[in-house]
This record gives C-alpha cells, structure tokens and sequence, in this order.
C-alpha cells in the first residue's frame, strides 16, 4: 500500500503543478494579452474569469483598465517675458486597446516614462511661449487690450 502512495502523490502533485500553469484568473480591474516567445497570441481577454493558456510556453501580461495617473516633477519654467513660474503637471490616462500599447509601449513604466517625456516638453512649450499674464487667465475669455498695455508698462 505504501509503495503505491508515493507514485499517487507524486502524480496528484504533477497534476496540481500543471493545472496551475494552465489556468489563470482575469481581474475585472485588468485586461490580458497572452504571448507565446514574446509575441502576442489572439485578441486581448477582457472579460473577468477563469482563463486557459498553454503550460510554460504561454506567458500573461497583465494590463490596468482603470484610470491611471501620471503625476510631472515640479519645476520652473520662464515665461516669455522671462518670469519664473513653478509648474507641478499631473494627467489622467488609460489602456484602451491592450494590444496596440504592449506593442507600441510595452509596458506601464515605459508609457509613464514616455508621458514624461512629451507632458513636460508641452508644458513647458506652452508656459514659455506666453507672457506670464496669458499663462494664468482663462484661455476662453477674451483679454482687454488696455489690461495688455498696463501689464506691459508695469514690466518695464
């Protein structure tokens, strides 16, 4: 009887290694891509669950599907009439198609880092390209000219 315990065991646990690397669970707060030595298989999982995927050769990438946040570094940045003013850029964003970013992106880091790179050249293209006046008012209204004329005296 002992002699046929440990093969059983054994085998019981080959089975529970196999299943595990088999089965995968989908969050309802993410969204997964399946890739097989690096490239993408089928179309993104989006749907929460209980998923299969082929055992050691398969791999999960997991994506958030919520709201995101990207938060700058503060930093001063002159105006056009070369005053220094301290901009701290925040921004929201998130995965829509899974797919098109682990190809395009690969990862959440990579993307934060490449958010980065373009919020804070646009910020500061933005800021420098205004006078410190245009900077903090409303866009939408329209500046009175004699309030432009008062701001440029007060300057010199």
């Amino acid at each position: 009887m002992q002699r046929l315990l440990a093969p059983v065991a054994l085998l019981v646990l080959l089975m529970i290694i196999l299943a595990s690397s088999m089965l995968y669970r989908v969050d309802e707060t993410e969204q997964v891509i399946i890739t097989q030595f690096g490239e993408p298989v089928g179309k993104p999982i989006t749907t929460p669950g209980l998923q299969v995927k082929l055992p050691f050769i398969q791999t999960v990438r997991r994506f958030d599907k919520r709201v995101l946040e990207w938060d700058g570094s503060p930093d001063q940045i002159p105006t056009l009439d070369k005053r220094f003013i301290l901009v701290d850029t925040t921004a929201r964003w998130r995965i829509v198609d899974p797919l098109l970013f682990f190809q395009a992106v690969g990862d959440e880091r990579s993307a934060q880092s490449r958010l980065d790179d373009l919020i804070d050249s646009a910020a500061r293209d933005v800021v420098s390209g205004h006078r410190l006046i245009q900077v903090v008012r409303n866009f939408e209204r329209e500046l009175p000219l004699q309030d432009l004329e008062e701001a440029a005296t007060i300057e010199s």
